[in-house]
């Protein structure tokens, strides 16, 4: 039956999922080949190819683990709905009680993944779900801060809301630099967003 279940959402066929869990399929079940996942991560990575969103309401009606993860606990469905720019899926999740604060095996965390991507919208959800916890944590592959990430993008208006939710411009990352050292370089073309950018983090920072 898993792979029945796994079927079913590749093939987007809500009907037979539906059925499926209402005859006891497990919607906790791990996946047999790779990437082993659940069948909320699949739900959720089935939605880059038009899969419906519906597939995550069933799987978590019929009590879907918000939270699972496999074994090298590389992503929560959350974090893999960040990554792939599903607003409604990360809604629904969080909705359905999802750890807004947890860090991947690579040291990914959603709020990061947000500021790395320029997503404002799921950022502040994120915040507003309780992501201040780990606001100013650093990690991931370029071992910052959401803080630095956006001050490496020249983020302004992420800058200046990250700022705001309460991340402080002093705190060193895994590299020990803080934000302001993320800064790109000052050219003709950046001149405006980089002036921008150095004074709301020099306006916060203690020194």
């Amino acid at each position: 039956m898993p792979i029945e279940l796994f079927e079913a959402i590749e093939k987007h066929d809500l009907d037979r999922l539906a059925t499926l869990l209402e005859g006891g399929a497990d919607p906790n079940a791990v996946k047999e080949d790779w990437p082993r996942w659940m069948p909320l991560h699949a739900a959720v990575e089935e939605l880059e190819y038009g899969g419906p969103v519906e597939a995550l309401v069933l799987l978590l009606r019929h009590g879907a683990r918000v939270d699972g993860l496999v074994a090298d606990r590389n992503a929560t469905p959350l974090l893999m709905a960040v990554f792939r720019r599903q607003p409604e899926a990360v809604r629904i999740l969080l909705a359905s009680g999802a750890e807004p604060n947890f860090r991947g095996s690579e040291g990914d965390s959603p709020l990061r993944a947000c500021a790395e991507q320029g997503e404002h919208a799921m950022a502040s959800l994120l915040l507003r779900c309780g992501a201040t916890r780990s606001i100013n944590e650093a990690g991931g592959l370029r071992c910052m801060t959401a803080l630095g990430l956006a001050a490496s993008r020249l983020d302004v208006p992420m800058i200046e809301f990250l700022l705001q939710a309460g991340a402080d411009p002093e705190v060193l990352d895994l590299d020990r630099r803080t934000a302001r050292e993320h800064l790109p370089p000052r050219t003709s073309e950046n001149q405006r967003a980089w002036d921008a950018a150095e004074a709301l983090l020099a306006s916060r920072s203690r020194g």
